[in-house]
């Protein structure tokens, strides 16, 4: 037995510098619902958490919170930060998700063509994918999985 007992995830967390851009984000490309708002006046704060069948996010936006730094923004680069990395997501039909987000003016930072590769910039529709990331509205990294994986 672990020294917390019997666990399971509950929420990704994200700050955000504007929650309701965050959540038409999360609505829109990953199909979450809404499910409440919250306001912790004490630190200036107003929250949310979103919600799909298997996962939940909360949101946060902070008066004076600081961006994300670019050496964030690109994969390989977040690498060298210490810390949380990211959330990933599985989807049956990688490329073709990237061809949609593409369409949808999503931000998609790089694509690893196989799991021994680095993950390379993206350039375009590509026909055969392991992962790849996608950013959100503020730069957030949010990595794709291939099927395979």
């Amino acid at each position: 037995m672990s020294l917390v007992g019997t666990c399971k995830p509950h929420h990704v967390s994200y700050s955000v510098p504007d929650i309701e851009r965050a959540i038409t984000f999360w609505q829109e490309v990953f199909g979450f619902e809404l499910k409440f708002r919250f306001d912790v006046a004490a630190i200036g704060g107003k929250g949310a958490f979103l919600a799909t069948p298997a996962l939940r996010i909360e949101l946060w936006e902070v008066a004076g919170s600081v961006p994300v730094p670019e050496e964030r923004k690109q994969p390989n680069s977040d690498l060298k930060t210490a810390g949380t990395k990211h959330l990933a997501f599985q989807l049956d039909d990688l490329p073709g998700a990237l061809r949609r987000l593409d369409e949808a003016g999503v931000s998609i930072a790089a694509v690893q063509a196989s799991p021994d590769q680095p993950m390379r910039p993206y350039a375009g529709p590509v026909e055969k994918a392991f992962s790849a990331f996608v950013r959100d509205p503020f730069g957030s990294l949010i990595e794709l999985l291939g099927p395979e994986a």
